[in-house]
């Protein structure tokens, strides 16, 4: 992901030759979806908690929920900083932009993962349903979930303290070796099985009958993947073609930094609405409360459709 403070931190130096009020403007704004964005997860967060019954998908759910709305939070503190220093030339410690960096490299990091989980998952329900109900670690799902958290600190912290600012600017060869083990997880791994996940689930959905309607969790499985794919994945594609000087570079920092930073918080905002509005009931329109609507969405997981569109039973984790 694109080095949140390297960009930020060239705020006063580009304040000098471009419109600073626009650019306070636009950084207002996307303070504003990342609230959006944070309320809605933190929303999700207390129902999947306190509301509906825990199962195995669920915490999945649960675990991207709070991993988006931590780097939402972070995101909304470096934009905030990114204003004031260039409205009053404050320039922050290298310590605490280290932090911010980490942090928001972190959270990005994990909310990626588990998107990967989540489709992944699913899919091995679809795939093999004898092997997932019978043969399933009981806790795979929480172990997971407590591998994703550690796996996304170590690349946040093996992104910022192998390669921080001084050394990303001259790409250094540590640099260069952290970007490529970068772009190949994300191109070669995460996004193909991601692609791969949902077209099975497309798959499932187009071949089940009337009679047996797809569980809604693979439409908001589906709909998360379509919105990281259009938001996230040409942002990181176009950071990497940067890096590498395989594109010519005519953006200005400040401006990459606000496309790179509108696009991620996009995709982390847009879940908790993903799931209100494919678990809403169709007759109520935009009525019905949230904790009914993401109940519809969930409750399928008692169920299991498997590709010949059998159901199985599944068991809570």
């Amino acid at each position: 992901m694109a080095d949140a403070g390297n960009l930020s931190s060239n705020a006063t130096q580009m304040s000098n030759r471009v419109d600073v009020v626009t650019y306070s403007v636009v950084a207002c704004f996307g303070i504003i979806l990342c609230l959006l964005g944070m309320i809605g997860n933190a929303i999700v967060t207390w129902i999947l908690t306190f509301s509906i019954k825990r199962t195995k998908y669920t915490v999945y759910i649960l675990n991207l929920a709070i991993a988006d709305f931590l780097y939402l939070i972070f995101v909304a503190v470096v934009l905030l900083l990114m204003v004031d220093q260039m409205l009053n030339r404050n320039r922050l410690t290298k310590v605490t932009m280290l932090a911010l960096e980490v942090m928001y490299d972190f959270g990005y990091n994990a909310g990626m993962l588990f998107l990967t989980a989540i489709s992944i998952e699913r899919c091995l329900s679809v795939l093999f349903p004898i092997w997932y109900k019978c043969y399933r670690p009981k806790h795979l799902s929480s172990f997971a979930c407590g591998f994703i958290w550690l796996l996304g600190a170590l690349l946040s912290l093996l992104d910022n303290f192998v390669c921080p600012s001084q050394a990303f600017m001259a790409t250094t060869k540590e640099c260069t070796g952290i970007q490529i083990f970068s772009t190949v997880l994300t191109f070669v791994f995460i996004i193909p099985l991601m692609l791969l996940s949902s077209f099975i689930l497309i798959y499932i959905i187009k071949t089940t009958s009337k009679k047996s309607r797809p569980p809604k969790i693979y439409l908001a499985i589906i709909m998360t993947v379509i919105v990281f794919l259009i938001s996230v994945a040409p942002i990181r594609l176009l950071w990497s073609l940067l890096y590498f000087k395989l594109l010519n570079n005519t953006i200005t920092a400040v401006a990459f930094f606000f496309a790179t930073t509108y696009c991620t918080a996009f995709n982390s905002s847009a879940n908790p609405f993903i799931y209100y509005f494919v678990g809403r009931q169709r007759k109520k329109r935009f009525g019905g409360s949230i904790n009914e609507a993401l109940s519809q969405v969930f409750k399928d997981d008692e169920t299991e459709q498997t590709s010949d569109g059998s159901t199985t039973t599944s068991s809570v984790n």
